[in-house]
């Protein structure tokens, strides 16, 4: 008697059932399906399985996804280091073009950092007469250094050295527009740098023929202008006191075999007389 039931429900699933739509005004078959309980069934479950399984894909992938967090905060602070590097990139530029100005000769202008008449009215305010200890101080420092001058600021020393022996024929002078001091030596004399840095200039232009220039620490930086010849390349790192070029007349603005030689910190034009004992 089961065995009979069981066989019954099977061919319940396996017979065949016809599935017509049919015009409403004609009774016209317009589709016709033929299907048994058993495909339908089987249809049922398939479509069920791929939603679960799909369901299953989605909800894992949004579980992997609590890594997206960390990737958007990676991106973000990739963003930040790029504009960090955009604003340095920026003021590199900014810094070559005020050097390639004061390579030339030229004068920045619109520069807030440089403010003339400040420097202008400090200079009359201050007192230059000479005192016997001044002359006594300066001959114990050139006893002492071989007239050099040592700077300190903060936790950095610099020793400045001189670059170059002879005698002044132009001295720092604001109000003409002269940056820097000339210095007349014998031809073919070596110019020193006056500190150890890195050469971050090695150029030749119209005005002031063969320049070089050194990056030193605590913001200095030095050009030595109307050389013979270069002994450094850019990126070399060279000492206090080491050879770096050679005197000489190159350049429109030379009439004779001289040194001009600027000293810069953090981008204002200073006397150098101010920091070497020439």
């Amino acid at each position: 008697m089961v065995k009979n039931s069981k066989y019954y429900f099977f061919r319940r699933l396996t017979k065949k059932y016809r599935l017509a739509i049919l015009n409403d005004g004609t009774f016209e078959e317009r589709i016709v399906v033929k299907t048994t309980p058993l495909l339908v069934i089987s249809i049922i479950l398939v479509f069920g399985f791929l939603v679960i399984l799909s369901s299953y894909f989605i909800v894992s992938s949004f579980n992997e996804g609590g890594n997206t967090t960390k990737e958007r905060q990676d991106i973000v602070e990739n963003y930040r280091t790029i504009d960090s590097l955009k604003l340095r990139i920026e003021r590199t530029d900014l810094y070559l073009e005020k050097v390639k100005i004061i390579l030339s000769g030229g004068v920045i202008e619109g520069d807030s950092n440089v403010d003339f008449k400040n420097v202008d009215i400090i200079e009359e305010n201050i007192n230059l007469e000479k005192t016997k200890n001044d002359d006594l101080f300066r001959i114990k420092m050139e006893k002492k250094s071989h007239g050099d001058y040592i700077s300190n600021s903060y936790n950095n020393m610099i020793y400045f050295f001189t670059p170059l022996s002879g005698n002044f024929t132009e001295k720092y002078d604001v109000n003409k527009n002269h940056f820097g001091i000339d210095i007349v030596s014998e031809e073919g004399s070596i110019i020193n740098s006056i500190a150890d840095g890195i050469v971050v200039i090695n150029n030749w232009t119209k005005e002031t023929g063969f320049v070089i220039g050194v990056q030193h620490s605590d913001g200095f930086l030095s050009f030595y202008k109307h050389n013979s010849k270069i002994l450094k390349n850019i990126g070399d790192y060279v000492k206090s006191g080491e050879g770096i070029a050679i005197i000489g007349s190159s350049g429109e603005l030379s009439s004779g075999p001289h040194l001009h030689f600027e000293l810069w910190k953090n981008g204002k034009s200073v006397n150098p007389e101010n920091y070497i004992v020439f």
